[in-house]
């Protein structure tokens, strides 16, 4: 009986005497093992034992059902989920991590840089409007905040400091930036909305959340260009305590055996009307909030809908491997001959600072000007989700401000690799000489004292001296 049980997967996996329904989510299948794959040098490396013995686990018989069968136990005995990135709060709510982190201000890039991307929006903006293209902010909701009596003891709800929503709105404000503000929309809503907003098993509003969302956003539209678009109801709401579509997203992921405890939910039946016909050509820079809105509704409100996804990839097929990108050349141009140009951002992506969305328009109308690649790399960081969330994990555990780890994490990257980056301008090198006389001792130690006689601080002491070195040795060349 024993080798019976042991020789189980095997005939499972042989003769395929039951089919199992794929696993939810990105999963990287390996081939079937085989000797083909032998040669002494792999043997010898231990690569060929290790290849093997990872493709004999992924083709086991009946793998995907014993990974629920695991993950239920989990789940059921500890409230544990297998799902990366992903979480149970109180209550059974599911949470993606990320929110949390948002929410409490873990993710908190700093005021300066928040500053300077509503600066350059601004900009944009006046630009756009100077050829009657209104471009609309739009700050979507966060599940965190709006469920934060759910979210996990142990993540210290209660102590949340700075975040970047509050700075976003706080400074868009202070520059008379216009914008929708649907967090705060949903929260006074919450307790007085017919059906749920937010989903108990996903990471989304809700599929009824999306139709108050986009009942609100249609009224901020035809306000901003002084155009009706066609109108839309709700018909009726169909009752249903088995999550539908995105309400189940993270649900979906958890790959378990049984399925979720039902919930309260509605979903609504949605009635487009004859008139006004639609008139608007529009562009929208958003994340995945927009997916429920894309089909369902933008392409029956507008004339012409381009949706960038992640101000990336190019929708419908950006989970195409490999998806389409967004062609950025002439965007000037490009983002000119929109009726209407919307840009939508939830809590959760606000520390990317719009994908860059910003900068690059905003370089699109000012091509004299040229960012410096530490910037750059900034950026870079704050849109890399595993780049970025190893650094915040890093200034938590070492009590380092993020905005200043992700600096001094840019530096030390342009420092390490100078040379290889192409398009170098004048104050890059200056930064890379300055970075060069702060690794020398003598040569830096000799600075700070010219600077203390000279009463001069020691940052622009060290730009200057980089500046003389630099012109000196283009001088010589």
């Amino acid at each position: 009986m024993i080798l019976l049980s042991l020789m189980t997967p095997f005939f499972l996996q042989r003769f395929h005497l039951f089919s199992e329904a794929p696993l939810k989510g990105y999963f990287s299948e390996s081939p079937l093992p085989g000797l083909k794959y032998f040669t002494w040098d792999r043997w010898f490396r231990s690569i060929f034992q290790d290849d093997i013995s990872t493709r004999v686990n992924d083709n086991i018989g009946a793998h995907k059902s014993l990974i629920r069968f695991s993950n239920q136990l989990d789940y059921s005995l500890f409230g544990i989920t297998h799902a990366k990135g992903f979480m149970a709060g109180k209550k059974g709510y599911l949470f993606e991590e990320d929110y949390i982190h948002e929410y409490n201000g873990d993710y908190f890039i700093g005021k300066a840089p928040i500053e300077k991307k509503l600066e350059r929006l601004k900009d944009v903006m006046d630009s756009l409007r100077a050829y009657h293209v209104p471009l609309l902010l739009v700050f979507e909701p966060g599940k965190a905040s709006f469920f934060p009596e759910y979210i996990p003891s142990r993540f210290h709800p209660w102590k949340k400091t700075d975040k970047n929503l509050d700075w976003f709105l706080k400074i868009s404000f202070g520059k008379g930036i216009p914008f929708l503000d649907l967090n705060t929309w949903f929260l006074k809503i919450k307790d007085t909305a017919r059906y749920p907003l937010f989903p108990k098993y996903g990471m989304h509003w809700s599929l009824y959340g999306a139709a108050v969302a986009v009942d609100t956003l249609k009224r901020y539209v035809e306000a901003a260009t002084g155009t009706k678009l066609p109108g839309f109801r709700i018909s009726r709401m169909v009752p249903c305590s088995i999550p539908q579509g995105t309400d189940n997203d993270i649900g979906d992921l958890l790959n378990l055996v049984c399925p979720l405890p039902r919930t309260y939910g509605a979903y609504p039946e949605i009635v487009f009307g004859g008139s006004p016909r639609r008139s608007l050509s529009v562009l929208v820079i958003a994340d995945s909030y927009y997916v429920s809105i894309a089909e369902a509704y933008g392409r029956k409100l507008f004339r012409y809908q381009d949706y960038w996804y992640y101000n990336k990839k190019v929708y419908p097929h950006q989970n195409q491997d490999p998806p389409p990108y967004v062609d950025k050349s002439n965007l000037r141009d490009k983002l000119k001959k929109y009726d209407v140009v919307l840009l939508m951002v939830s809590e959760i992506n606000l520390h990317g600072g719009f994908w860059n969305f910003a900068d690059e328009a905003y370089l699109s109308f000012h091509p004299e000007v040229k960012d410096p690649l530490v910037y750059g790399l900034e950026n870079r960081i704050r849109n890399e989700r595993e780049w970025f969330t190893s650094i915040s994990g890093r200034s938590l555990s070492e009590g380092v401000p993020l905005d200043r780890m992700i600096r001094e994490n840019a530096e030390y990257f342009f420092y390490l690799y100078y040379n290889d980056f192409p398009g170098k301008g004048y104050w890059d090198t200056v930064q890379y000489i300055t970075m060069n006389i702060r690794n020398n001792p003598e040569w830096y130690n000799k600075i700070m004292r010219n600077a203390r006689e000279q009463h001069m601080p020691v940052d622009t002491a060290l730009k200057l001296n980089a500046v003389y070195t630099y012109e000196q040795f283009k001088k010589n060349r």
